[in-house]
C-alpha cells in the first residue's frame, strides 16, 4: 500500500472533493506534507481519519462496539449512568 496519497486520491478514498481535503488538512484532520511542491496526504493520518469518522457514525447510530469498557464519550458509565 502507499505511504502518500495526492489530493485527488484522497477525495478519491474519501468520496469527496479534493476542496474538502484541502479543508481536512487545513483543519489538522489529516496530516500532509509538500513533495515537490505538491499536497500529499499520509497514509497512516488518512486511515485513522477514516477509523475515527467510522467510530463516530457508529456512536451517534447506537452501532458502536465497546471493547472492554462500558463508558461512554463523556466517562459514564454506559451501565448505570454514573461518572
Amino acid at each position: 500500500m502507499k505511504k502518500l496519497y495526492s489530493l485527488p486520491e484522497c477525495a478519491d478514498i474519501l468520496s469527496c472533493s479534493v476542496k474538502t481535503v484541502r479543508r481536512l488538512v487545513s483543519d489538522g484532520k489529516i496530516s500532509a506534507c509538500r513533495v515537490r511542491g505538491g499536497l500529499r496526504v499520509v497514509q497512516t493520518s488518512l486511515d485513522s481519519y477514516i477509523s475515527e469518522i467510522i467510530q463516530d457514525f457508529q456512536f451517534e447510530n447506537g452501532r458502536a462496539e465497546f471493547s472492554g469498557s462500558d463508558v461512554d464519550r463523556d466517562g459514564q458509565d454506559i451501565l448505570t449512568g454514573r461518572t
